[in-house]
């Protein structure tokens, strides 16, 4: 597990895992169940041997890498108990994941690290357009980015029990599908896959799948 983290006003670092994850949970969000699915179907259908996940959290949905055995595995996630609570889980079961604490902004892997990189709502909290070019360059060559973007709703972040949760409001930045694609594409990423999923709540989220 590496450590290295900028001293940062990055409101992750001030939510809790068990609230961010009750939050996620909850019976009027569902939203950690469906990014579990989310990265479970796409494993199955790209059956990576490298893979990178930003944005990890707690490492839900790594208990479908499992079975798959990939020769690596890549959390990153700025909060250390996010990496803390990963390492807990899933390092004993995964002898192939690596774990770094960190913002995004402060990594660089070699060109052509990964073949699938699994993006699921964090362009919403970072610098999309720089980002999309660093994922792009740790493509390898046939490689998959999948994403996930919020969409706009009544409110970007759902009302539960849990407090802290409530800071993001002032934080997030929907970012636009089409605007998102035709960035992708103007580096020479191929849209192959895209859906909309829609909650029970009404909020929904624009799916796709892009290859180098």
């Amino acid at each position: 597990m590496k450590f290295d983290q900028k001293k940062s006003e990055n409101p992750w670092l001030k939510i809790p895992a068990f609230e961010y994850e009750g939050h996620m949970s909850s019976p009027g969000v569902l939203q950690l169940q469906m990014l579990s699915e989310l990265l479970k179907e796409t494993v199955e259908k790209y059956n990576p041997k490298s893979i990178c996940v930003p944005g990890c959290a707690g490492g839900n949905g790594f208990e479908h890498l499992a079975d798959k055995n990939p020769d690596r595995i890549v959390g990153i996630d700025i909060n250390p108990e996010y990496i803390s609570l990963s390492e807990t889980r899933y390092k004993k079961v995964l002898p192939s994941l690596e774990l770094i604490c960190s913002e995004l902004e402060s990594i660089n892997f070699a060109s052509g690290s990964f073949d699938l990189i699994h993006a699921a709502l964090i362009f919403e909290y970072i610098e999309a357009e720089e980002t999309l070019k660093k994922f792009y360059a740790w493509l390898l060559p046939g490689g998959i980015l999948s994403v996930l973007l919020q969409l706009p709703s009544p409110s970007p972040v759902s009302k539960t029990e849990f407090e802290s949760v409530k800071i993001l409001s002032g934080f997030i930045k929907l970012v636009d599908p089409d605007t998102f694609k035709r960035r992708a594409e103007n580096l020479g990423l191929e849209l192959i896959s895209e859906k909309i999923i829609e909650m029970r709540n009404g909020k929904k989220f624009f799916s796709a799948a892009f290859k180098k």
